[in-house]
């Protein structure tokens, strides 16, 4: 026997279908469906062609799209995909292929190829509509979005941000040698110490760049359906550990030179090594930001003033925009009815 009050709940789905929209079948039957997204898939493939080939180039870039694909291939295997095909799905669908021929088209007018990438993003995302019947049509803009990735880490570069991350990767590796009392100078892009130079400082172009650690931060939020706050931090944490690994590495080559007189120089298999260290940390990370935003259960919430909860579960469920609300128990039973009955007889 336990004491606890059962707290009632009041669920807000602002995602969810208008009554009386959903048509009689489960699921749609429509071949055109996959005929639409195959041609715009392979029409924007063909025309960004020469961007696809500048973005399969490198190898941190060819590791990024490894894991994306598999994390977009996790993420729909996860996905639910029973429910209503409704008018407002097809609606939203139709958009999606029409902005795609919109971004095809600008894309060969404007010379700019990487919109290409955005085109076969909004295929995607209007298949997943059609097709992931169980899923909120967030979910097929969110996987829609990963085509995206090459665009958004070339404005990233653009902007100068890979320079800004070398740089504190620079100042970082420089403070560690000074804590580990490390002798050595900051020339340029690079730091002397007694036995060898640290210059491989590059956030582009090799195995543990900081674009392999993206795909992988970019893995844990398809596979495991992270939030935006936790996908988000997740970006960012994989940054901040490529700093740190590479920090450590070089540091740690360095103490190992002086304690042995050799200088150890950068090679391939340190490269895969730190690779998969980062991936180790990465992953790990993800796991502690997600469990650090896990919402308030209702057991818990003081439905006195539930504001608190109600705006960190809100947080917590972004971008799905699903509300719950406890709501006060007003009927108490037997309690309220001894209570009556106690005063009637005073």
């Amino acid at each position: 026997m336990t004491n606890a009050v059962p707290i009632p709940v009041t669920k807000l789905d602002l995602d969810e279908p208008t009554p009386g929209t959903a048509n009689a079948m489960s699921k749609s039957s429509m071949w055109w469906v996959e005929v639409l997204s195959i041609v715009i898939l392979v029409v924007a493939v063909f025309v960004g062609l020469d961007s696809w080939r500048e973005w399969f180039s490198s190898v941190d870039r060819v590791l990024c799209s490894l894991c994306v694909a598999i994390g977009l291939v996790v993420a729909l295997v996860r996905s639910s995909w029973n429910g209503e095909e409704s008018k407002s799905r097809v609606a939203f669908a139709v958009a999606m292929w029409g902005l795609a021929l919109v971004a095809i088209l600008l894309s060969i007018f404007l010379g700019r190829p990487r919109l290409c990438g955005i085109a076969c993003g909004l295929a995607l995302a209007g298949w997943c509509t059609m097709r992931v019947l169980g899923e909120n049509v967030q979910q097929g803009i969110m996987l829609g979005s990963v085509f995206a990735i090459p665009t958004a880490i070339d404005a990233f570069a653009a902007r100068g941000a890979f320079d800004w991350l070398e740089s504190i990767a620079l100042n970082v590796t420089s403070g560690l040698a000074d804590a580990a009392s490390q002798s050595h100078v900051r020339e340029g892009d690079r730091l002397i110490f007694g036995l060898g130079v640290a210059d491989r400082f590059s956030c582009v172009g090799k195995w543990d760049s900081v674009v392999s650690f993206f795909g992988i931060a970019i893995f844990c939020i398809l596979a495991f359906r992270r939030n935006f706050v936790s996908g988000v931090l997740a970006i960012v944490m994989s940054a901040i550990i490529w700093i740190a690994v590479r920090a450590t590495a070089w540091v740690g080559m360095a103490w190992m030179g002086i304690s042995n007189g050799v200088w150890y120089e950068w090679s391939f298999g340190l490269e895969v090594g730190l690779f998969l260290l980062g991936a180790i940390l990465v992953l790990s990370i993800d796991q502690f930001i997600s469990t650090l935003f896990e919402p308030i259960p209702f057991e818990f919430i003081n439905t006195d003033f539930p504001l608190f909860a109600f705006v960190w579960n809100w947080l917590c469920a972004l971008p799905t925009l699903t509300v719950n609300v406890p709501e006060r128990e007003g009927n108490f039973g037997e309690i309220e009815e001894s209570a009556k009955r106690m005063e009637m007889e005073t």
